[in-house]
């Protein structure tokens, strides 16, 4: 019988030091219901949900967050970040944030957040597809890893510090994905 555990978008592989392979039910961690490390083969589970693999793509520039009032004039150089391969600039009632390459000039008048690497998901995204951001981010919340997340009419990009930036695709090629960073493709 095929464990159902083998398809699952919680389980996580786990090699001990001695080299065996142990199947870990990531649910057991904020569910007392799901056992850490679930006897095998499961024909049936409630947490059970089939797990889909994403592609992604490491954009080459690196990024800066930049947050103006709410009512603050667009910046003049907002515009000249036109060639960049990724720009996001959204005006809320609360704030004016642009996402942006980094040889762009914060100001006195908001605050920047540099150093950011940007993750694309690859493709363009059906509206009725769900899900995406949820198991890209749970993999990146699980590594301790935080993300600023834009979502654009075709795709989704995850935003994550430079720092972070090889542990994030380890972490997504752990857990299944595919992460082409600059011509080289890892997969999980």
């Amino acid at each position: 019988m095929e464990s159902l555990c083998n398809s699952c978008a919680h389980v996580r592989h786990v090699t001990s030091g001695t080299g065996s392979t142990f199947l870990l039910c990531r649910l057991s961690q904020t569910d007392s219901r799901f056992s850490k490390y679930p006897p095998q083969p499961i024909g049936r589970c409630e947490g059970y949900q089939q797990a889909t693999s994403h592609q992604l793509e490491v954009l080459p520039e690196t990024y800066t967050i930049f947050r103006f009032a709410a009512q603050a004039p667009l910046p003049e150089w907002a515009s000249d970040c036109a060639d960049d391969s990724f720009k996001s600039i959204t005006r809320t009632a609360d704030e004016l944030s642009i996402v942006c390459a980094e040889n762009h000039v914060a100001s006195d008048e908001c605050r920047a957040e540099p150093g950011w690497r940007c993750l694309r998901v690859s493709g363009t995204l059906d509206f009725e597809t769900v899900g995406v951001i949820a198991a890209l981010s749970t993999v990146l919340a699980v590594a301790k890893i935080s993300l600023f997340v834009v979502s654009t009419y075709n795709t989704d990009y995850l935003l994550v510090r430079q720092d972070d930036l090889s542990s994030a695709i380890a972490a997504l090629v752990e857990d299944g994905h595919t992460v082409d960073h600059f011509g080289e493709t890892k997969t999980g």
